[in-house]
């Protein structure tokens, strides 16, 4: 009996051992790369039942779906990777993704500019400065919008009660008060001063090379809340190439410079930066970039040109012998569409400023010369600015012996101009003006002065209003504005003014026709871009250097002896289309022959004017 359970518990023992045995064959199997596999003389082995039996299929962790949110994060970082390292010392940030709003609307803005000491004061000292937001409490721009609201209607009674507010408020309170009880609408604040001044923190490693201060606006994005909190658009107002921080920056390396080395002075004995210089550039465009980064709706670029006045245009044919072929005009629309596309992303609206000869002139020297020609700047931007201060202007011009004691005048034609020239083109920046509201004494005798009151503000408003345009900007740099000058009639509704079938211009159809044929008939050249602006858009070249190259030579070889402009039909009120009776006398190129010709000229009325379709 023994004996037999001694075999029993060996025969068990043995089958034990051999199922363990067979353990570790399935165990290898789940791991492909520790397989062991049969070599051909085992190939008939008992082992084989063994590597034919199903195998266990390992169990594996499913992938975590990511969220669009979690997507975008990521692809956000690696794309801020890739700037990084693009740009180097010119990198800003993207906006983050949660405050990447649309672009906003810019137009019908009226802005009023503020200068820094409105929004900041020096509570330190010269060596160790603190400067802090001064105070802008809601209930004191409350109280200033009703007092403002009381000069609307001469409510006698509470402009006295609320007189007192004048002196008692900042001078930013008393301005948003003023915002929220009139038709203005936008603020005009310098984040980039005349100095090369920075104003807000700015974290791109260029901005801290040369600035060594840290901007003054420190609470610029909680203001920035507060003014669209009023519905107020903000505008950061960037002085690109007068700069003389930059200019003095490591030895003047970005200065303009005489041919012999040293450092161009203008007229005030100011040096400026050298717009042909690249890193001077991308330096105007990262600050750009912070102030998008910061909030800011539109950024404008002020002084986006080359220096002006006597000595500039002595220096001015000596300076390009340093650059080569390439034109001013053509750097400076280059750096605005460079900075327009790298404005993109941060959806921001883009603006620039421009001389008020350069709404009237068209490729002339003076426009070459300042590098700004407005069929080059107008394709870059979103509103192009001309400043038309009438004190600015000299005798003669728009035809007025004292400019700045006809600001009506001033404006109505300088906006006459702007609308004539942005017509030629489809992708074209809106028409925004900068107009005056300052009193120009150092044009007038002590006892003599043309003080700028309420009449010559609305008056460059209302010359505005009746072509149809209701955006501006207004230019105090004493910040001295008057509340009681910004309470304009509420009648939008009346213009523009329509005089017949007369363009915003002046002309007619007819009229069109015979400022065509006149220029045509000029030897001036100086005007000859008028043969491209009044010619519909899709019968020509867009480019104006193209049409330039090809087709105006082809134009000129009609020689015009004389013509008679006739009656002229309107064809389709609701598409402004007419026809022009008229009668030509002319030779085409070397031929002497004379044609005699009665035609029918199609006119149509494009992007505000009349235009004409010639026919010979």
């Amino acid at each position: 009996m023994k004996k037999t359970c001694i075999i029993i518990l060996l025969v068990l023992s043995v089958m034990m051992t051999m199922t363990a045995c067979q353990k570790p064959t399935e165990t290898a199997s789940q791991n492909p790369s520790n397989t062991i596999q049969p070599s051909p003389s085992d190939e008939n082995s008992p082992t084989e039942t063994v590597t034919q039996e199903p195998t266990l299929t390992p169990t594996t962790t499913p992938t975590p779906t990511l969220s669009p949110e979690e997507i975008a994060i990521i692809e956000r970082e690696q794309l801020e990777a890739q700037r990084k390292e693009q740009d180097g010392e010119f990198y800003v940030p993207l906006k983050p993704l949660e405050n990447n709003s649309e672009k906003p609307n810019g137009d019908n803005i009226r802005a009023m500019y503020i200068i820094d000491s409105v929004i900041t004061k020096n509570f330190g000292s010269e060596g160790q400065p603190d400067w802090r937001m001064v105070r802008c409490d809601d209930e004191n721009i409350q109280l200033y919008k009703s007092y403002v609201e009381a000069l609307a209607i001469n409510d006698t009674q509470k402009i006295n009660d609320l007189a007192y507010l004048n002196s008692n408020l900042t001078t930013l309170e008393k301005i948003i008060g003023t915002i929220l009880g009139t038709e203005m609408n936008a603020v005009v604040l310098n984040i980039k001063s005349g100095d090369g001044g920075i104003t807000i923190p700015m974290q791109a490693e260029c901005i801290k090379q040369v600035n060594s201060e840290t901007g003054r606006f420190l609470a610029i994005k909680d203001l920035l809340a507060q003014l669209k909190g009023y519905g107020i658009y903000t505008i950061a107002r960037v002085t690109s190439f007068q700069d003389d921080t930059l200019a003095k920056y490591n030895g003047y390396q970005h200065a303009i410079k005489n041919p012999d080395g040293s450092i161009w002075l203008d007229d005030n004995r100011s040096a400026w930066v050298d717009a042909y210089d690249e890193w001077v550039q991308n330096y105007n465009i990262a600050a750009a970039k912070e102030a998008a980064l910061a909030g800011f709706d539109e950024i404008n670029f002020d002084y986006v040109r080359f220096p002006e006045g006597r000595k500039w245009g002595t220096y001015y044919q000596e300076y390009m012998k340093l650059h080569g072929e390439t034109r001013s005009d053509e750097i400076i629309h280059g750096f605005l569409k460079d900075a327009y596309q790298a404005l993109q992303p941060y959806n921001v609206n883009v603006s620039a400023d421009i001389f008020g000869l350069v709404a009237r002139q068209w490729d002339s020297d003076d426009c070459i010369k300042i590098g700004q020609n407005w069929y080059r700047i107008t394709k870059v931007v979103d509103y192009i600015c001309p400043m038309i201060y009438p004190s600015h202007y000299t005798t003669g011009w728009y035809g007025f012996e004292y400019p700045d004691m006809n600001p009506y005048g001033m404006v109505l034609g300088a906006m006459k101009d702007s609308i004539e020239k942005n017509s030629a083109f489809n992708d074209n920046g809106k028409v925004r003006l900068w107009i005056q509201d300052f009193t120009a004494k150092y044009l007038y005798q002590p006892d003599s002065i043309y003080y700028y009151g309420y009449e010559q503000i609305y008056g460059q408003v209302k010359a505005l209003r009746e072509l149809g345009s209701f955006s501006y900007m207004f230019w105090n740099n004493g910040i001295s504005y008057d509340a009681s000058k910004y309470i304009f009639p509420n009648d939008i509704s009346g213009y523009p003014l329509a005089d017949g079938d007369k363009d915003p211009i002046g002309r007619t159809p007819a009229m069109a026709a015979k400022e065509y044929l006149s220029v045509l008939s000029s030897t001036n050249n100086l005007n000859q871009y008028m043969l491209f602006v009044l010619t519909p858009i899709d019968y020509r070249e867009n480019d104006y250097d193209e049409w330039l190259e090809n087709e105006f030579p082809v134009i000129k070889q009609t020689k015009i002896l004389g013509y008679t402009i006739g009656e002229y039909v309107i064809t389709n009120d609701n598409e402004k289309s007419a026809e022009v009776n008229v009668t030509l006398k002319y030779t085409k190129g070397d031929d002497v022959t004379e044609i005699y010709k009665t035609v029918l000229w199609k006119a149509v009325f494009e992007n505000g004017i009349w235009k004409i379709i010639p026919e010979f």
